[in-house]
């Protein structure tokens, strides 16, 4: 008896990945918001300055763990295995973390060699943690898009 098989292609979950990134994301919304309102001002920042530092340098690390679970759990190389047209986008995404943890990890650097009453540097400091916020949110946006590309392409369009 020969029978017609057709292939239907699965997606698979893996549990501990989508927890670990559930996780990250939470410590990442959570360290954010409560270096927001410290960055509102020189002054704010000046009054805070050993904690702002702390939180910058642990932003710094849990962006680390970020894109590197981005990376090893295969996040980008899934986008592409279901839609291959998404590579150029994806590997312009990855390329970026490289790039965004560089300025974070400069941003921190310059950080630990001011005091908290040099309240000019301090200012431009606040304005480059601010480009780096813009560019990172940016990022995640894309990377956002990136995969609900690759699922839309993979499940097709329904009207």
């Amino acid at each position: 008896m020969n029978q017609d098989r057709t292939s239907t292609r699965r997606l698979a979950v893996n549990a501990a990945f989508l927890r670990d990134i559930k996780d990250d994301s939470h410590h990442l919304k959570v360290l954010l918001e409560k270096i927001s309102p410290m960055v509102s001002h020189e002054k704010i920042a000046g009054n805070h300055w050993l904690e702002l530092i702390n939180l910058l340098s642990e932003l710094r690390d849990q962006l680390a763990l970020h894109f590197s679970l981005e990376e090893a759990y295969g996040y980008f190389e899934e986008a592409v295995d279901t839609a291959p047209e998404l590579s150029t986008k994806a590997e312009s995404l990855r390329s970026e973390h490289s790039e965004l943890f560089e300025s974070i990890r400069h941003l921190v650097e310059s950080a630990a060699e001011l005091q908290p009453d040099q309240e000019e540097k301090i200012a431009r400091l606040l304005k480059r943690y601010n480009a780096f916020i813009r560019a990172f949110q940016t990022h995640e946006e894309l990377e956002l898009n990136l995969i609900l590309e690759a699922l839309e392409s993979d499940l097709g369009v329904c009207d």
